[in-house]
């Protein structure tokens, strides 16, 4: 797993299901993988940037998935967007500590949303993230084709 990694995330909470009811998709989250080579150490660590309800966070995706009550796939990027990885990954974490957009979220399953980086959800930060604009759902980011084919690790 590599900096600018897609991972599409499957929960079983309410908020989850109808996310993935609209969606007519298996996943309703979307984060990142973050390589902090400084800080890997022997056991190679990875993180997640992710916009959870307390805003964008990183977190260590070991210790996220061990609490993850679903399904996790790992979507890797294609190798002509390697050179890309770093900027990526910038962009991502220049967003930690902005707070969660619940209104954009609750507008997001009822028609288009409009982005506005002073509250953010999960795709949105993933898109701008790669430099899109836009509010897509989480499986509306694999129709970028910057993505190899997944597979499911949780």
């Amino acid at each position: 797993m590599k900096t600018a990694d897609l991972l599409l995330w499957q929960s079983n909470g309410i908020i989850g299901q109808l996310i993935q009811l609209y969606t007519k998709s298996p996943y309703n989250h979307a984060s990142l993988v973050i390589r902090l080579a400084e800080y890997e150490g022997l056991e190679r660590r990875r993180y997640t940037t992710e916009a959870l309800r307390h805003g964008v966070v990183l977190n260590l995706l070991s210790r996220r998935l061990e609490h993850q009550n679903g399904h996790v796939w790992w979507f890797p990027l294609k190798d002509e967007w390697n050179d890309k990885r770093q900027l990526i990954g910038e962009r991502a974490l220049s967003y930690v500590g902005i707070p969660y957009d619940f209104k954009g979220i609750l507008r997001f399953l009822f028609g288009p949303v409009s982005v506005d980086v002073t509250a953010i959800f999960c795709s949105e930060l993933v898109a701008i993230a790669y430099g899109y604009s836009g509010a897509p759902s989480p499986v509306q980011l694999l129709g970028y084709g910057i993505h190899k084919s997944g597979m499911q690790i949780l």
